[in-house]
């Protein structure tokens, strides 16, 4: 299994590829909860200007382990410095401190 530090430089390398710096232009990190597929599911969202939105997919997480997935979102939130918006995860809670997981982070 791959460590978390392995999964975010995928994401980062991922990312790094679609990022432009743009005066009028939203970036954010969108990772979906799929309970049909047991997995979690990560993208790279950006809009510039009255385009629309972009949908980028980044990476799958097939282990649906919570404390592996916080790690994940520990790592990428500290690496990049992006909205995080979580989709699929009401009544869901972090593990470590078992507070709700947001819409936005």
């Amino acid at each position: 299994m791959k460590t978390a530090k392995q999964h975010v430089d995928v994401m980062e390398a991922r990312i790094e590829h679609y990022f432009m710096p743009h005066i009028k232009a939203r970036y954010q990190i969108q990772i979906v909860n799929d309970k049909f597929d047991n997995s979690f599911n990560f993208f790279f969202l950006y809009k510039k200007g009255a385009e629309n939105t972009h949908s980028i997919p980044i990476r799958v997480i097939k282990d649906h382990d919570w404390i592996y997935f916080e790690q994940i979102v520990r790592e990428l939130h500290h690496r990049v410095n992006f909205t995080l918006r979580f989709t699929g995860f009401q009544g869901e809670i972090w593990q470590s401190n078992g507070c709700n997981i947001p819409h936005y982070m």
